[in-house]
């Protein structure tokens, strides 16, 4: 009987959403679903809300919802109506999912899953997390794999596939649809901002590739300033439901070392420390190693076209990452690798001045350049390309704000305008974030208005 009830509850939803349809409503979709390995109840309850969230000091508004007696197993579709008229699109849309044994909360949506405006489509997926066993942060869950299919200029679509490891590494995997050659692939390490709202992925490219976590399962394409891309196209990677792995293969950097008959291979870009495979062009690598080292085991940069694959070690649990060595290249024994990509801390870093409201920054000869360092005691120094500047700082969290602002009062040839807006821009901006060795300033319209790069204090 209760089946049947179910049954007649759900012809009844698609009933007026038929009808709802032709009054020319409209709807947001999608899919709820959870990672962990435990069924649900046989009369687990599904509830699903559209809301607006936009005022922060109210309870969100609902404006639509679905509910779901005897959900039976994840994943759950969702579809839920709502009049267009309502939508003002300077507001905030948000859809959140809850699951019930009876009165007793299971699962529970615990981050923002916005929709419909500012950007963001009508349709999402809702990861849900058991109550008192929801992560701090959604990528603090990982290895994860996220897929999409992403704009490209000349041809139908650049399909994504990338591989966030929980050691800070990720693998990435573009496909060029309808374009001969390829896959091409990518490593490297991937850095959260400060305020963790942005995904930096530092690699081979020219330059780095930057994302928004614009819900725990999706993340979304910025600009190469981390600006939001206006377009109606999509610029969103999905979370799968499992780890995909794949094996990339790339020109590889890294420091070899040989010794006790193996050999062992740390990649630049990421850090891995691997074994080598004795296969493929390995008795060629060897043999150049032992040609140029001075002293056994000492660590040489080698240069390769490789392939990191899963593969069993010698002994210890495996399978664990392995070079397999298809072409090798050369020995460079004078060079090492740079240091690892990791954020940067805010204090005791000379920040170098690099933009000024979009633009880029002036340096005159025989002048300081535009900096500043932020002491110990919220202490401010540093200089406006002009002039020194002195003052005081308070942040919590990303906020930020800067008070009793003073600076020396000389003339100088060149730069007294930027100088002057360096200032004033100091006294408008109230966030900040860290994105890798970048500090970025904004407004409380959370426009970045300067940009700074980072100098190590020794």
């Amino acid at each position: 009987m209760r089946y049947l009830l179910s049954a007649l509850v759900l012809l009844a939803m698609v009933s007026c959403a038929t009808a709802a349809s032709e009054a020319g409503m409209a709807e947001v979709s999608g899919e709820v679903l959870y990672f962990e390995r435990i069924a649900a109840p046989p009369n687990a309850r599904l509830e699903v809300v559209l809301q607006d969230i936009s005022r922060p000091d109210m309870a969100a508004e609902r404006l639509g919802q679905m509910i779901v007696e005897n959900a039976g197993q994840p994943p759950y579709e969702f579809r839920i109506q709502y009049d267009p008229a309502q939508i003002d699109p300077r507001h905030t849309y948000s859809v959140a999912a809850r699951l019930y044994d009876g009165e007793e909360l299971l699962f529970v949506t615990d981050q923002v899953h916005q929709v419909i405006t500012r950007g963001f489509p009508s349709k999402a997926t809702l990861r849900l997390r058991r109550v008192g066993n929801a992560p701090a942060h959604p990528l603090d869950d990982l290895p994860a794999t996220f897929k999409g299919t992403l704009p490209c200029a000349d041809c139908p679509g650049i399909d994504y596939h990338l591989n966030l490891l929980d050691d800070g590494v990720y693998f990435l995997r573009q496909t060029y649809q309808d374009r001969e050659g390829g896959p091409f692939d990518d490593i490297g390490r991937h850095l959260l901002s400060s305020d963790r709202d942005q995904l930096t992925l530092y690699g081979g490219r020219e330059a780095p590739l930057r994302l928004a976590i614009a819900a725990p399962d999706t993340l979304r394409l910025l600009d190469r300033d981390g600006g939001h891309i206006e377009s109606e196209l999509n610029y969103n990677l999905s979370r799968q439901p499992e780890f995909q792995p794949f094996e990339p293969q790339l020109l590889l950097g890294g420091m070899y070392r040989y010794f006790a008959d193996a050999g062992r291979f740390q990649e630049c870009l990421t850090g891995l420390d691997m074994p080598v495979a004795q296969e493929a062009d390995n008795r060629a690598l060897e043999e150049a190693y032992l040609a140029a080292s001075e002293q056994p085991g000492e660590a040489l940069l080698a240069s390769l076209e490789g392939r990191i694959a899963q593969r069993m070690p010698m002994e210890g649990p495996g399978p664990v990452p392995t070079l397999v060595p298809e072409r090798f290249i050369g020995i460079s024994p004078d060079q090492t690798c740079p240091p690892p990509m990791k954020l940067a801390d805010l204090k005791n870093t000379y920040w170098r001045l690099s933009l000024l409201d979009s633009e880029g920054v002036q340096r005159a000869p025989d002048q300081r350049e535009p900096h500043l360092v932020f002491h110990e005691e919220n202490r401010l120094a540093g200089s406006d390309g002009c002039n020194r500047i002195v003052g005081a700082y308070e942040r919590e969290d990303a906020s930020i704000g800067f008070s009793r602002l003073a600076t020396t009062r000389m003339a100088c040839p060149e730069g007294m305008e930027q100088a002057r807006r360096f200032l004033q821009t100091l006294e408008e901006v109230s966030q900040y974030r860290i994105i890798g060795q970048h500090l970025e300033m904004l407004d409380e319209s959370g426009n970045l208005r300067l940009r700074f790069e980072a100098v190590a204090l020794h």
